[in-house]
């Protein structure tokens, strides 16, 4: 259940980014959640609605994107998305060695604020 912790570092990184920039009022919060992340959107969303009560983002929305995950081969230096069940290996050489470039975290990519 770490989405609680998420939902709680998003909307308290999105509070700060409003209030820094001078609005006071909090629309919709974006976030792109990689498919290997583990978090479950459905869950982000349900804590999010609880913590974001009393808050200049009590009425925002949560606009959740998933991104795909993406590899590179250590041998062969072979670039892939990993599409499905999440099978770490290079379909070119074969190889286990490789690191995940992308779609494995969560990030905060834009809020729409104005000011009342």
């Amino acid at each position: 259940m770490h989405e609680v912790f998420i939902a709680e570092s998003l909307l308290e990184t999105a509070i700060w980014k409003c209030k820094d920039s001078g609005f006071s009022l909090i629309k919709n919060i974006e976030v792109k959640i990689g498919k290997a992340s583990a978090v479950s959107a459905e869950a982000l969303i349900f804590n999010f609605d609880a913590l974001k009560a009393g808050s200049i983002a009590s009425d925002a929305s949560l606009t959740i994107v998933e991104t795909p995950t993406s590899g590179r081969c250590k041998s062969c230096g072979g670039e892939f998305c990993v599409d499905k069940d999440f099978v770490f290996e290079c379909p070119d050489c074969g190889s286990d060695s490789v690191v995940i470039e992308s779609g494995n975290g969560v990030e905060l990519t834009g809020l729409e604020v104005e000011n009342i």
